[in-house]
């Protein structure tokens, strides 16, 4: 069976109405496969990503995202938001010395953190915003 790649504008408006009627979603696979029915009412099939629609959300600020994580690796770092892709901000403080340490990193974009024990996403629930 062949598809489709779907447009943003497509995805944005199947993402406001199944949001819209559900109000929360529980999980990024649940998104995907309430978005894919939305998307696939018509003649046309389409295909989308999990991870496509959860950047969707968050930079087109569709709808909040709660972001359960769990703890990782501590020696590796990040320096991208592994939730929507922009660059981490580094969170800075000064030592009793005089030194400066980075204590966490956050991305301004979707409210991710993370401090030495280093953050993984695991589970993501979005919530409907009346706002659109």
């Amino acid at each position: 069976m062949s598809y489709q790649i779907a447009s943003d504008d497509q995805l944005i408006s199947a993402l406001k109405k199944v949001l819209k009627k559900h109000r929360t979603v529980t999980s990024q696979a649940l998104l995907r496969t309430l978005v894919d029915k939305e998307l696939n009412k018509g003649i046309e099939s389409y295909g989308v990503h999990a991870e496509r629609l959860r950047k969707l959300v968050v930079s087109e600020n569709i709808a909040t995202v709660e972001i359960h994580s769990r703890e990782g690796d501590p020696k590796k770092s990040f320096a991208v938001c592994p939730v929507c892709g922009h660059p981490l901000k580094r969170v800075k403080n000064l030592t009793i010395w005089g030194g400066v340490v980075t204590i966490e990193f956050q991305c301004p974009s979707c409210g991710y953190w993370t401090g030495k024990k280093k953050q993984i996403p695991t589970r993501y629930v979005f919530h409907y915003r009346d706002s659109f």
